[in-house]
Order: C-alpha cells, then structure tokens, then sequence
C-alpha cells in the first residue's frame, strides 16, 4: 500500500465522513472503494461491446421500436403474481 495526500471539498470530506460512521470503516476504506468503483467505469470495453455499441451506431433502433417491443413482451410472457 501507498499513503498519498490528496485535498477535497468540504462536501466530499463531509460525505466521506457521514459514511464511515454509518458503516463503522477507516476513511481510507471508504475513498478506496469509490476509487475502485470510479476506475472499473473507466476501464475501456471489450471486443463484444464494442462490436455492440457498433451495431447500434450502424443501425440505431427508431423511437417507435422500444414501444413495440414491450407491447409484444406483454403479450407473450405471461403475467407473474408478485407477492
């Protein structure tokens, strides 16, 4: 591990602060998470989402598809009991 000094926002210290009570955790336990979190949505996509996101960019769906795909959707899963 590295010790690094870093300067925030009294909102953030604040934040930081507010969520190491409520979760009993070191301050450095709370910002490491975040930083985990912030870097894993950096991280580029792979070959199959990029070849996804291609797609869509060739061919975008048009407003009226979404509709009409939950329409069918609804007509052929039947409805569920929610308890």
């Amino acid at each position: 591990m590295r010790k690094i000094a870093i300067t925030l926002t009294e909102r953030q210290a604040d934040a930081i602060e507010r969520i190491r009570l409520e979760r009993g955790m070191p301050r450095s336990r709370v910002i490491q998470q975040a930083l985990d979190l912030y870097l894993a949505s950096q991280e580029p996509a792979n070959e199959s989402d990029q070849a996804y996101e291609a797609g869509y960019r060739a061919k975008p769906e048009y407003a009226g598809e979404a509709e009409v795909y939950a329409r069918i959707t609804g007509e052929v899963l039947p409805l569920e009991e929610w308890a």
